[in-house]
């Protein structure tokens, strides 16, 4: 097993499970004809799809044995959740008590209900709907008004819910109410579930329709229920906490995100291998990155670690990107064959792209949430050894370090670095891309003033390559001229021995440049570049493979380092809006304020999970492996386009200072934007990975990261 394949959930068992699900669905399509459906976990409902899908081993994964289910993990379902997904299969009938119900009745049912509703979930034959909503309290479940009333015999439910997804095909539904009198002071208590029979006396279900007269909604009311103790779901007054207990799963399921997949996909099938890939291959990205932060949600769920803050990312990303993505569908949809199919399909698209960020907690309460995270703690930062002892030489040396335009090279720090080990990892120590990535990430955050990635990842690689003599000190950087002629853009071309690297037509020449010409220029961020026309005489020849492969190391060294600044970009607002006060109350305060930071926080860990995926390729394949070549150009798209609007939004927040030089934060965006357009840009990464969508029997294998 590798990490990279563990990252993608598509590892030992889990591998070996989605393909059985993928020629379950193969073969059940072709025998009873469905046709996949945007959308399809509330627009399809199929019974007999439900049932088939149970006897072939696939509902109730995570229920145990003894209650008729497999006894898996979370991952197995989510596994089969996204292949069922991605292929619009009808699971609508059973979708709510498998994925809400189950769970709740391990967790806090009684034996009872345990053996009496969870065999039939498991074989896909109990069809359940939640009653949450209502007409006063939509997001803001803590003003439910629907009350349940003691009695001699139990419980007496009066009440109006809405919005209940498929409550009128449905045998019970699962209703939050009232049970207690209301506590200002604690308006969260006082809640109870119950398991209400849609056939009990006194339940009436109404429908709610959608502009296409589809009916998925409904309205229920309760006008004295009688209930019984055997009808009580959990503790009575512990509805809150049960509620909340397992959004973290539902918020960062791959419901959030692949609700236009079978659009998407369709489209892309349909679209001329010449069109323009740069559309397609943004969709992969965003669509991909998105899968490897819910996954990440996942497996910290799983784990029994706290990631609610990080699922409301993933539903907050997951939905705008699905109600982006239908738009982007119509644009692509001029350019497609389609013989009235895939047009359809966009309507139904347009229909319940409102949707998509209704459900589950409107994405403007949940980016409160995040906000309100982000003030407690800041960025999430794992704090093993290595990357404390980095953080620590990086602000020493920001501490102490000159800020000039363009920077001065910090020998300082450079000794630091080889004093602890450090400047050369992958090329002179014990340790590998890993331990590189936490390097640069870490002195990126710092705006170290030093060529760490050229010397390590580069220049100390391409020279043993070439069969040349390595410096054992001292830094390096690197020349590539991609026209054999000039080489543009060379970094800190004054502070460490400079080798070539020059393109021609059929080879790649390499060899070390002694004191070459230089015209001197610097980036946006003030770290020192170059134009150098140069000689390639007393050059080695390598084929052009090692020019790919050198490429492809400059893109997944930037992009550690841009998620590094990104973070830094983060913290630093984070804190600016927690301890400025304006009218009388800290920025953070500000709802629009609030929304902004949740909106940075978001593409900060999508850029996060598409980098370490990127790692894990190179770490457990190495950089001449598709593997590499995929995740590499992934998160070169996803974390180069992370860029804009993080650091947009610290600038906004920050005002006038953050755009001055001696704030931080100048240091940390520029260098982030800068490095963005480096070995190649996120719009030429976005054209391969577009070709290659386009070119590929199936986009969804690109998505998941079979290559």
């Amino acid at each position: 097993m590798t990490e990279y394949d563990s990252l993608r959930a598509d590892d030992a068992d889990l591998a070996e499970l989605r393909s059985a699900v993928r020629r379950f669905l193969a073969d059940d399509r072709e025998r009873h004809g469905w046709q996949p459906a945007v959308d399809c976990w509330l627009s399809r409902w199929d019974t007999e799809f439900s049932t088939r899908l149970a006897d072939a081993g696939y509902v109730g994964l995570t229920i145990p044995a003894e209650y008729g289910g497999r006894g898996l993990g979370y991952l197995h379902r989510y596994v089969v959740t996204e292949e069922l997904l991605a292929h619009g299969a009808p699971v609508g009938a059973h979708w709510i008590a498998d994925r809400q119900v189950a769970p709740a009745l391990l967790a806090y049912g009684t034996e009872e209900q345990r053996s009496r509703l969870l065999p039939l979930i498991a074989q896909g034959r109990l069809y359940s709907a939640i009653g949450m909503s209502e007409h006063g309290a939509g997001s803001d479940l803590a003003a439910v008004q629907t009350r349940a009333t003691r009695t001699d015999s139990g419980w007496l439910l009066n009440g109006t819910k809405v919005w209940t997804s498929g409550a009128h095909l449905a045998h019970q539904v699962v209703v939050l109410a009232r049970t207690s009198p209301l506590d200002p002071q604690h308006r969260h208590a006082g809640f109870s579930q119950f398991i209400v029979p849609t056939d009990r006396a006194g339940v009436t279900i109404s429908p709610i329709v959608l502009m296409n007269g589809e009916h998925h909604f409904n309205e229920v009311q309760f006008d004295d229920v009688v209930l019984t103790e055997a009808d009580e779901l959990g503790e009575i007054g512990d509805g809150w906490h049960q509620v909340t207990a397992e959004l973290g799963f539902e918020r960062s399921g791959p419901e959030r995100i692949l609700s236009t997949a079978t659009l998407l996909f369709a489209i892309i099938d349909a679209l001329d291998p010449d069109a323009d890939p740069t559309a397609v291959g943004d969709l992969i990205a965003r669509m991909a990155s998105l899968r490897q932060l819910s996954i990440s949600v996942a497996r910290a769920l799983t784990a029994g670690h706290d990631a609610a803050s990080r699922a409301a990312l993933v539903k907050d990303l997951g939905t705008r990107f699905e109600q982006d993505s239908v738009e982007i569908a119509a644009e692509l949809l001029e350019y497609a064959k389609d013989d009235g199919h895939l047009r359809a399909m966009l309507t139904a698209a347009r229909v319940h792209s409102p949707l998509f960020t209704l459900r589950g907690g409107t994405n403007e309460v949940l980016r409160g949430v995040v906000a309100k995270d982000l003030a407690r703690g800041g960025t999430e930062t794992p704090d093993d050894e290595l990357r404390l002892l980095v953080d620590d030489i990086g602000r020493r040396a920001a501490e102490t370090g000159p800020r000039t335009l363009p920077n001065a090279f910090d020998d300082v720090l450079w000794r630091a670095l080889e004093d602890t080990g450090l400047s050369r990892l992958t090329s002179a120590q014990d340790a590998g891309l890993a331990e590189a990535a936490v390097v640069l990430g870490g002195l990126a955050r710092w705006s170290a003033a030093v060529p760490a990635a050229e010397t390590d990842v580069l220049a100390a690689w391409l020279a043993a390559k070439a069969g040349l003599e390595v410096p054992a000190a001292g830094p390096l950087t690197i020349a590539i001229a991609d026209d054999g002629a000039t080489a543009y853009d060379v970094p800190w071309p004054h502070d460490g021995r400079v080798l070539l690297a020059a393109r021609t037509a059929d080879a790649l020449r390499v060899g070390w440049l002694d004191r070459p010409d230089v015209v001197d220029g610097h980036n946006l961020a003030g770290e020192p570049r170059g134009t150098i026309v140069v000689d390639l005489s007393d050059t080695v020849e390598l084929p052009l493979d090692v020019f790919r492969e050198l490429t492809l190391r400059g893109a997944w060294a930037r992009c550690v380092q841009i998620v590094g600044a990104l973070e830094k970009a983060t913290d630093l607002t984070v804190a600016h809006t927690r301890d400025r006060v304006q009218f009388g109350k800290p920025l953070n305060a500000f709802q629009a304020v609030a929304h902004s930071l949740a909106t940075m926080a978001g593409e900060l860990e999508r850029a996060r999970a598409a980098a370490a995926l990127a790692t894990a390729a190179v770490c457990d394949y190495g950089f001449d492996s598709p593997q590499a070549e995929y995740a590499v150009t992934l998160a070169k798209v996803a974390v180069g386009r992370a860029v804009d609007p993080v650091s947009t939004i610290a600038h906004q927040l920050h005002g006038a200072i953050g755009v001055t030089i001696e704030h931080d934060l100048w240091w940390a965006t520029m260098r982030a934007r800068s490095w963005a357009d480096e070995f190649g840009t996120p719009g030429q990464h976005a054209r391969a990975l577009g070709r290659a969508a386009l070119t590929s029997d199936d986009p969804w294998e690109l998505v998941v990261g079979r290559v």
